[in-house]
């Protein structure tokens, strides 16, 4: 093969291999579908390294080639003045530490052959810069890919909360507080933390007079919603068994922002605050007090107030008001509407994977007297109870649920002390928190109505108007109405996928490509070189057919003269 047809065969292989490498920097394609190489988290990190050092080797080639063809065009045309410093800068034989001797070392030499010099030097830098920038910032991302064959489905999507969807919890409300208590938000099956590791780290200092400023007290989660509860046909059907993954491409959450509020702000104590206590064999039980009000737009503020002991002993926390005005535990939250592309495991039900839309974040406008509404119905609020029931004798008027027990009983009085340690800090804020998440999550429309089909072991539970068991009509009919389904949902199964990040991905471009156009027009212009008459009506070609091994060509074709042109070595081929 002519070395002409070598130089572009080169720049072609090049080219290609660096295309590959970019392909596989934007997400593995060419590796997409191969089971070995999605399912291991190393594969396709190594694809890419092997494909980019393939094409750094193809490039080292196609610039060698193109310096050879650029030598021998220069150092064999008529008349040419090259010399034999020349002829050693431009041959591939001369190593780093010549190249540097002639582009900067030495007196003496000509302007070009140290810009020769350097343009090697150059060309040999480029390899490399070019091996580190495509591995530079890569990072391995799992994706998604829907099964194919499955019918489209529409689950369901959080909504606004609708406080009287608590009466449907009434007979097990001690169950769902006591078992989402200070854990609520940490359950990986229903939200993700979104604190940063600073912030998780550390220490919320809670004092009296915090004045609502953040003292280490931030923290951030998402909820998505239990899968359960978003795609419960998905988790009851047994299809696809191989695919893993429910996947929701755009799921509406919740996410909440909480600080530390002010300890000092004071509420309401008719529209803000409610008392609850339990009652134990007739005993009056501890009490807490919880008020929540607004603290900005689409921002609430929450206080729990613990009664003391020396009062609970007496039994006088509902008659004795005086610890209401406590300074004590607050916290303060913004909500807001986020969509979220998520994905669950479909064999225990936790959120694997979270990735946020570019939809903006819509605020979430939540009453105070929705959360107290809620607990005054899972806890029958004893000042309601009186309010609406004068003549009713005392003992009435403590709830049936034990929850308000377990809560004075588990938060402890605010004191200095308390304060500044962290295992009582983080107890209570995390109670905090769960007491104004719990209704926003689970008080959504439709939710026993999802639940129903699971407890009977069928995809679907229906009225008796419709063929429905006569044993379930009427309790379906009295449970909330589902809501619209809005969230496409779909079994998926999962790959690893290598990403490079776009800034040095288009530096690679750039620098490979740039090299590679440089080869290219080099090889034109000595083939427009080679064409032309060598001078004087000569119509030799002035680049001689090279062989595939430089040293050879040298002593075929070179001819060294002196400095006065006393030939000192003739080549065999002239």
């Amino acid at each position: 093969m002519p070395l002409i047809s070598r130089g572009w065969f080169l720049i072609i292989l090049s080219t290609g291999l660096v295309l590959l490498a970019c392909l596989q920097a934007r997400g593995s394609i060419l590796t997409r579908g191969i089971q070995l190489v999605d399912k291991s988290r190393a594969y396709p990190v190594f694809v890419l390294r092997a494909i980019s050092e393939l094409a750094g080797l193809a490039l080292a080639a196609t610039i060698n080639a193109t310096w050879e063809r650029v030598k021998w065009a220069f150092v064999c045309r008529s008349r040419s003045k090259a010399t034999f410093l020349d002829f050693l800068a431009l041959d591939e034989g001369t190593g780093a530490m010549g190249l540097i001797d002639l582009a900067a070392g030495r007196t003496g030499l000509s302007l070009r052959t140290r810009l020769w010099s350097l343009g090697r030097l150059l060309s040999t830098i480029v390899i490399p810069v070019t091996g580190i920038l495509i591995m530079s910032q890569v990072e391995i991302q799992i994706a998604f890919t829907e099964e194919p064959s499955q019918p489209p489905y529409l689950g369901y999507d959080l909504q606004p909360m609708n406080a009287s969807i608590a009466v449907e919890y009434l007979s097990f409300s001690d169950l769902v507080l006591t078992a989402n208590l200070g854990a609520f938000l940490h359950n990986p099956a229903r939200s993700v933390d979104l604190s940063s590791q600073g912030e998780d780290a550390s220490l919320c200092r809670l004092n009296a007079d915090s004045q609502g400023q953040r003292t280490g007290c931030h923290r951030s989660y998402f909820i998505a919603g239990e899968s359960v509860f978003m795609t419960p046909e998905l988790i009851n059907d047994a299809g696809f068994p191989k695919a893993e993954i429910i996947y929701a491409p755009n799921r509406r959450g919740f996410q909440l922002d909480f600080d530390a509020g002010d300890s000092t702000t004071r509420f309401d104590p008719v529209t803000e605050c409610r008392t609850y206590s339990s009652r134990y064999w007739g005993a009056k039980a501890g009490a807490v007090r919880l008020c929540v009000g607004n603290s900005g737009p689409n921002e609430l503020q929450a206080r729990l107030v613990s009664c003391p002991g020396s009062i609970a002993t007496l039994q006088q926390c509902q008659n004795d008001i005086s610890w209401h005005d406590n300074v004590d535990w607050t916290v303060k939250i913004p909500a807001y509407f986020r969509s979220v592309s998520v994905a669950y495991s479909r064999s225990n039900g936790p959120i694997i994977w979270h990735s946020f839309t570019n939809a903006p974040a819509i605020p979430l406008n939540i009453t105070p007297a929705q959360i107290l509404l809620t607990y005054d119905t899972l806890l029958y609020d004893a000042s309601t109870f009186f309010a609406k029931n004068v003549s009713a004798p005392p003992a009435a008027a403590f709830s049936s649920s034990t929850f308000a027990a377990y809560l004075w009983m588990s938060e402890p009085v605010f004191s200095g002390q308390n304060a500044t340690n962290p295992a009582t800090i983080n107890g209570v804020f995390s109670s905090l928190q769960s007491l104004l998440a719990i209704p926003l999550y689970l008080c959504q429309n439709g939710i026993a109505r999802r639940l129903l089909p699971l407890a009977v072991g069928a995809k679907s539970v229906q009225e008796r108007g419709d063929g429905s068991s006569p044993g379930l009509s009427d309790l379906v009919s009295m449970l909330s109405p589902l809501p619209e389904r809005t969230s496409p949902a779909s079994f998926a199964y999962h790959r690893y996928q290598v990403v490079a990040s776009t800034p040095t991905l288009i530096a690679y471009i750039v620098l490979s490509g740039v090299a590679v156009l440089c080869c290219a027009a080099a090889h034109l212009l000595v083939r427009f070189a080679g064409a032309l008459p060598a001078g004087g009506g000569d119509r030799r070609r002035a680049v001689p057919e090279l062989s595939r091994f430089p040293a050879l060509d040298l002593f075929a074709h070179c001819t060294i003269e002196d400095q006065n042109r006393k030939v000192r070595r003739s080549g065999w081929r002239r």
